[in-house]
């Protein structure tokens, strides 16, 4: 019997014998003969090339060298048994990471509480999170940046698959003391003389277009602040500066003074939706996917506004 072939069971007759320190009674507990546990204590003792034992007819006690191979056959059981444990739960689990992409617009909306949920459940997946516009994160789908994104199609990228979680209307976001405060809605028409704070466009260009649109079909070009980011539009709303869209996932955001009024007809629409690669295997992806879809309408745990006439105050 070579080091390599030792078994495991003859570290636990050791374990038994040094506990019983009496042949029959380790014997009974290990279920073998009395000469059988002796031939392995013998065996082990022939390769280790050390006496583990002092035998006499009265009593059987360790040796230095058997309290210290004592020792080490515990750490080498509970390795063992440690190993085992990691694997068992490694094959039902997912061990790895998972990079999570979203946009400004996805962060104000559902997509905080079902990565919330995802950490909750599988707390030993490494979780990395990218805020990006759609463009730069179907680039990061393509370089493998990230595994799953929350993006606003059109997507026009053939190597991944998306599924659509659900839609907002934008509404229009203007101080609580602007004349159009008093109406119950709005339309286009009446915005010819405001100015609109936007992203750039290329942070969304279809619903950027699609603002233009429904301008140049009210008869008027908007005037334009541009921002690289939404945190600020609320605030230069209040300070009057102009009016913006927002969406109501985006309206909880606290902004004394300010008040979202709803688009008379044709209110232009946030798709929101979620894409990976279509060639991901992930268990990691899969499993996300399916916290997800668990979520049947994702709009009724959005954070609730104060609503009052149809009108919210934020």
């Amino acid at each position: 019997m070579g080091i390599l072939s030792m078994e495991l069971q003859h570290f636990r007759c050791f374990i038994v014998l040094a506990e019983e320190l009496h042949f029959t009674r380790a014997a009974e507990r290990l279920h073998l003969s009395q000469p059988h546990l002796t031939r392995i204590i013998n065996q082990i003792e022939k390769e280790l090339g050390v006496l583990l034992l002092q035998r006499t007819t009265r009593q059987v006690r360790l040796t230095n060298a058997g309290e210290k191979f004592l020792t080490e056959s515990i750490s080498v059981i509970a390795r063992v048994e440690a190993a085992v444990k990691t694997m068992q739960s490694f094959a039902s689990k997912d061990y790895g990471s998972l990079a999570v992409g979203f946009t400004e617009m996805a962060r104000h909306s559902v997509v905080p509480k079902i990565i919330s949920v995802f950490r909750d459940k599988y707390p030993e997946i490494e979780l990395e999170i990218l805020e990006e516009c759609t463009e730069e994160l179907v680039e990061a789908l393509r370089t493998a940046k990230v595994d799953i994104a929350f993006l606003h199609p059109p997507l026009r990228a053939d190597f991944l698959n998306s599924i659509s979680i659900y839609q907002e209307c934008f509404t229009i976001a203007l101080p609580f003391d602007h004349p159009l405060a008093l109406k119950t809605e709005i339309n286009f028409a009446a915005l010819k003389n405001e100015t609109f704070i936007m992203h750039h466009r290329k942070h969304g260009p279809v619903i950027y277009d699609r603002i233009f649109q429904l301008c140049k079909e009210a008869g008027f070009l908007p005037k334009v602040i541009h921002r690289d980011t939404g945190r600020s539009f609320l605030g230069h709303v209040t300070a009057k500066l102009g009016i913006c869209f927002v969406t109501p996932s985006m309206q909880h955001t606290k902004n004394p003074g300010v008040i979202c009024l709803p688009i008379a007809r044709d209110a232009p629409i946030l798709e929101h939706a979620i894409a990976w690669r279509k060639n991901d295997t992930s268990l990691s992806v899969e499993r996300f996917l399916k916290i997800v879809e668990e979520f049947d309408n994702p709009a009724t745990i959005l954070m609730q506004n104060h609503v009052l006439n149809g009108k919210i105050y934020i």
